[in-house]
């Protein structure tokens, strides 16, 4: 599918593993209660002095009404931590933070103890900032020290009790990720709240500020080691952290673990998928990270890949069996995907057992109707949508996302995953016209530069003849962006390398080349009215250059 974060096909690498071995103790102290609002209080007023009160803002928080270094200032001056959520309006995963954390009491009381601050992608300089910070996907949540040094990178899957936790320690504490990871991987003191800020790091929004791609591995190996043993839950982050690394620099089939490496690694997942402490603490990793894990510990066919299957099914059933702890409606869902993942694993494609087809149809279909939330159902049904599409349920899906544009606040989302329905389909026309309704209705100008984006890369891959509507819709695209520099950076400058390069390939000769030399003017005089020297300048006058390199991205 097309580049388009959480949809139906791309959700399969959301999350990246995450989780835990636990061997060497250290010197620890208990997390503090110091954080905590008295519960007498009452949650902030949106209208609270100094608050925005737009209405797309979720309420019960007085998200700062101001840019972001007049929030640092605030933030500064009084003193108080500052949080940054970077996030956009259609984004399912940002909906399911506003439905499960933004609108909960405990979230709500604590934004009284920090600078909260809401960016949109679509405001005026999103992206400049979102580069500035380093953030790539929605959505992005940062704690920062009043004086602006980031504390940690807060994760969006997992439930509100834990998340409240980590944030407590994170405000209480106040030591940087950087800092905490430096000192583990030297062997350094830890302390278990340090643990926790490891475990709950938001591994997969950190763009290298933190860790760089290149070291993942070795340091994974190193935190799931040292991590200490009573903290099996939360150190089981780190361990399912290490197996996605291994997993990632896996190629040809070839792992970089030796024999023994997968055989303990092999005999640890299985000692944590039977723990329910694991459980809660690893939501995300248990519904996303199977065909990553299994794959990499076992062979097709094996007992070894059966043990593993049968491990990681019982605990999906204690995560669903768990009243004490109920799982929100999309995670309800995205058991479901999980378990289609499972049954997979060795035959993908392959006809699922009626049981749990029906199971499928059923929670769905209790969940569209109970869900009224718009914010929980913009997540309810993108889950939906991905368990269809993994289950091979197209119909279902196309069915399912066609009732839902009359009642989602951003149905230009759903209209984008239509379109690759219809053409893994072959109904290359029906693609095109969704792909060009979604970018019609399409709301922002970042959001609009993306979704021009996919609707010309959709006539580049399926009217590539069509020299006149590319042109047309090139041109179109291109003055979406406008006469500011802040718009070329971070997810349009992305798009914009991406653009590019497919552009300079389908353009290569006759009326083709024509149309990209229309294309290359119509930019040419857009950078210039940018200001001379600017950072966003340069990246303008990068497109359609053609030494300038694609760049792979959200």
């Amino acid at each position: 599918m097309r580049p388009n974060t959480s949809s139906i096909h791309a959700t399969a690498v959301v999350a990246t593993l995450a989780l835990a071995l636990s061997l060497a103790a250290c010197s620890r102290k208990q997390t503090p209660s110091s954080a905590t609002v008295p519960a007498s209080e009452k949650p902030p007023a949106a209208a609270a002095v100094g608050a925005k009160t737009d209405s797309h803002l979720p309420p019960g928080i007085a998200w700062f009404d101001g840019d972001v270094d007049a929030a640092f200032a605030a933030a500064k001056a009084a003193p108080k931590p500052l949080f940054l959520y970077w996030g956009a309006e259609w984004c399912p995963p940002c909906a399911q933070i506003k439905a499960t954390i933004f609108n909960r009491r405990e979230f709500q009381e604590r934004s009284r103890l920090f600078v909260p601050v809401y960016l949109d992608g679509d405001t005026p300089s999103a992206q400049k900032q979102g580069e500035r910070f380093g953030v790539v996907g929605y959505p992005t949540m940062i704690l920062f020290r009043p004086d602006g040094t980031e504390i940690t990178r807060l994760p969006g899957n997992v439930n509100i009790e834990r998340y409240a936790k980590i944030l407590d320690v994170a405000i209480a504490d106040a030591r940087p990720v950087k800092e905490i990871l430096a000192a583990a991987t030297a062997g350094g003191d830890v302390t278990a709240n340090d643990w926790q800020l490891l475990a709950y790091y938001s591994w997969g929004s950190d763009n290298g500020r933190v860790l760089p791609a290149k070291d993942r591995l070795k340091t994974f190996r190193t935190l799931s080691q040292r991590c200490p043993a009573e903290m099996k839950g939360d150190c089981a982050r780190l361990f399912f952290e290490y197996l996605g690394a291994a997993a990632a620099e896996t190629t040809g089939g070839k792992s970089p673990l030796t024999g023994l490496d997968r055989a303990a690694a092999r005999k640890q997942l299985v000692d944590l998928l039977a723990s329910p402490s694991v459980d809660q603490a690893n939501l995300d990793n248990l519904i996303y990270g199977s065909r990553d894990a299994i794959g990499l510990l076992s062979n097709a066919g094996t007992p070894e890949r059966a043990e593993l299957t049968r491990a990681w099914g019982a605990a999906l059933d204690r995560l669903v069996a768990d009243k004490a702890t109920p799982l929100s409606a999309p995670d309800e869902i995205k058991v479901l995907r999980a378990r289609v993942l499972l049954a997979q694993l060795d035959h993908p494609g392959a006809p699922l057992p009626p049981a749990l087809l029906d199971q499928i149809h059923s929670t769905i279909a209790r969940l569209d109707a109970e869900t009224k939330d718009p914010n929980a159902r913009q997540a309810v049904i993108n889950a939906a949508a991905n368990v269809y599409w993994e289950a091979g349920l197209d119909e279902d899906a196309n069915a399912l996302l066609v009732a839902a544009l009359e009642k989602s606040p951003s149905p230009y989302y759903f209209m984008l995953d239509l379109a690759d329905l219809a053409e893994k389909a072959g109904r290359k026309d029906e693609a095109v016209q969704w792909l060009a309704r979604a970018y019609d209705g399409a709301q922002g100008p970042a959001t609009r530069f993306q979704w021009g984006y996919s609707y010309l890369v959709g006539l580049l891959e399926m009217t590539p003849d069509d020299t006149k509507a590319i042109e047309q819709t090139g041109l179109k695209v291109i003055g979406e962006l406008g006469s500011s520099p802040d718009a070329f950076y971070q997810r349009t400058r992305t798009r914009l390398e991406q653009l590019s390069a497919k552009l300079l390939e389908w353009g290569r000769t006759g009326d083709r080349a024509a149309v990209v030399e229309t294309l290359r003017k119509r930019t040419g005089d857009i950078c210039r009215g940018l200001p001379a020297g600017d950072e966003g300048r340069k990246n303008c006058e990068r497109f359609l250059s053609p030494a300038a390199p694609a760049t792979q991205g959200a």
